[in-house]
C-alpha cells in the first residue's frame, strides 16, 4: 500500500517510481495506514483489495491481519509491483498491475482499502462511488489522502516549475495531485449508501538526516518533475529545490520537523456476508484450589504485573479471581478435586522477557528457558498451584 504511489493521470506521462527512495521514511509514511486499519473490525473477511498497493508492505500487513483471506494489490507502477511481487504467498497474497479507475474484483470485496493513491487520480470522487459498488454487503472501503497540497512544499515546487528555465525545460503535462476536506468524502460514500466517517489529522513527522524534506519529496510528489526533467538537469533542480525547502523547514536540534495532514474515511455497506469467525481471544482459563485467591493474588498481579479484575457477582461466590494484562484475561476457577495443568498450559507475552525471569526468579519460582522457538526467547514457570506457564519475548520478524 504505497502513499503516492499512483494510477497512471489523464494527459500527463505516468511518473517512474522508486520503491526505494520511498522506503527511507517508511515508518513515518506506513503510521497513517495502521491509525486507518484501527478502525475497521471485520473479523470474518475473506476477499480483500488493495488499490495502489506500492511496494506491497502494507499490504502484506493486510494479509497477516486476515489470514484466511485472499489479498490482492493493484498498482500500475511496474517498478512498485516488481518489488511487490517479491511477497507473494500462493494462493494468498497476489500482486497485479492494473489502473484503478478500471480495475474490477472478481467477485464482491469485503474489504478494500485505497491508501495515499486517490490524490493522484483525476476526479477521484466518481472513482470513490464506482468502488464502492464492488463491496459485498457488510463490506467496507477505507480511504486515506494527504490534504497537504497547499502547504510550503507544494507551493514552492509548483513555483519553480512554472519558472524559467525550468518552465520551458519541463515539456507536457505533469501529473498533479490533489484532494479534498473530509466533509466531502463523507457527502460522497453516504451517497454511495454507506454508513460513514470521516476525519483529518496532522501528523508532525520528525525527519531526520541532511535534506530530509528533501528526500521525502523525493519518494513522492518529486517524481513525476524528475520523469519529465533530462536526467542532466536534475542536480540543478534538486539544489534550487533543496534551498528553498532548507529555508522553509529549518533543522532542528532533534530532527526536521514536516507537518503532514491526512484525510481518511472508512465507508461501511449496511447487511452482512460475513461468516461467523473468530474474533479474538477472550480469556484463558486455568483451575486453582479452593481458598488460595491470596496465593493467586501475590503471583499473578505481584509478580506477573496483572491487575484483577472483579468477577461477576454470580460467579464471585464460587472462588477464584480474574487478572486483566494488556489485552489479556486469565481467569482461575476453583476445582474441588483440583489437579494442576502440567501439559496443557497458557502462553503470556511480555515485552522484556529477561525482566520478567528476573522477576519470576526473585519470586522463588521456576524458570526454565527453552530455545526450541529460536530467535524467539520463551521459558516455563509454574503459578503456585503448579499450573504450567509458557512466557514468550516478543515475536522476532
Amino acid at each position: 500500500m504505497g502513499p503516492e504511489a499512483p494510477t497512471e493521470t489523464s494527459g500527463a506521462a505516468a511518473p517512474v517510481w522508486d520503491p526505494q527512495q520511498y522506503e527511507q521514511f517508511g515508518t513515518e509514511r506506513s503510521q497513517p495506514f495502521t491509525d486507518l486499519m484501527s478502525r475497521i473490525e471485520l473479523p470474518g473477511a475473506r476477499r480483500i483489495a488493495d488499490l495502489g498497493c506500492g511496494t506491497g508492505s502494507l499490504t502484506e500487513d493486510l494479509a497477516r491481519r486476515w489470514p484466511a483471506a485472499t489479498v490482492v494489490g493493484v498498482d500500475s507502477s511496474p517498478d512498485m509491483l516488481e518489488s511487490a511481487r517479491r511477497r507473494q504467498i500462493a494462493g494468498r497474497l497476489d500482486f497485479v498491475l492494473g489502473d484503478l479507475r478500471d480495475w474490477e474484483p472478481d467477485e464482491p470485496l469485503d474489504l478494500l482499502v485505497s491508501n495515499a493513491t486517490l490524490q493522484w487520480v483525476p476526479d477521484h470522487l466518481a472513482v470513490i462511488t464506482r468502488l464502492a459498488s464492488f463491496l459485498a454487503p457488510g463490506g467496507v472501503l477505507a480511504l486515506q489522502v494527504p490534504g497537504n497540497f497547499g502547504e510550503p512544499t507544494h507551493r514552492l515546487l509548483a513555483g519553480i516549475v512554472e519558472s524559467p528555465p525550468w518552465s520551458e525545460l519541463l515539456t507536457g503535462e505533469l501529473a498533479s495531485p490533489g484532494s479534498h476536506d473530509p466533509e466531502t468524502y463523507l457527502a460522497v460514500l453516504l451517497g454511495a449508501g454507506l454508513q460513514t466517517t470521516a476525519w483529518e489529522t496532522t501528523y508532525c513527522q520528525l525527519l531526520q538526516g541532511p535534506d530530509a524534506v528533501l528526500e521525502w519529496m523525493k519518494g513522492t510528489a518529486l517524481r513525476p518533475v524528475l520523469t519529465a526533467l533530462a536526467a542532466e538537469h536534475h542536480g540543478r533542480f534538486l539544489a534550487e529545490y533543496g534551498a528553498l525547502l532548507r529555508e522553509a523547514y529549518p533543522a532542528g536540534e532533534y530532527g526536521t520537523v514536516l507537518p503532514y495532514r491526512r484525510v481518511f474515511a472508512v465507508g461501511h455497506r449496511p447487511g452482512s456476508s460475513q461468516p461467523t469467525a473468530i474474533a479474538g481471544l477472550d480469556h484463558a482459563q486455568l483451575a486453582m484450589p479452593a481458598g488460595e485467591e491470596k496465593a493467586a493474588l501475590g503471583f499473578y498481579s505481584g509478580v506477573l504485573g496483572m491487575v484483577e479484575v472483579p468477577k461477576p457477582p454470580v460467579l464471585a461466590a464460587r472462588g477464584g479471581c480474574w487478572f486483566n494484562g494488556h489485552r489479556t484475561e486469565v481467569h482461575l476457577g476453583v476445582e474441588a478435586e483440583f489437579r494442576p495443568a502440567q501439559k496443557a498450559h497458557i502462553g503470556l507475552a511480555v515485552t522484556d522477557v529477561d525482566a520478567m525471569a528476573e522477576r519470576v526468579a526473585v519470586g522463588g519460582g521456576r524458570v526454565t528457558w527453552d530455545d526450541e522457538l529460536a530467535p524467539r526467547r520463551r521459558f516455563f514457570t509454574d503459578d503456585p498451584f503448579g499450573n504450567r506457564l509458557e512466557i514468550l519475548g516478543p515475536a522476532v520478524e
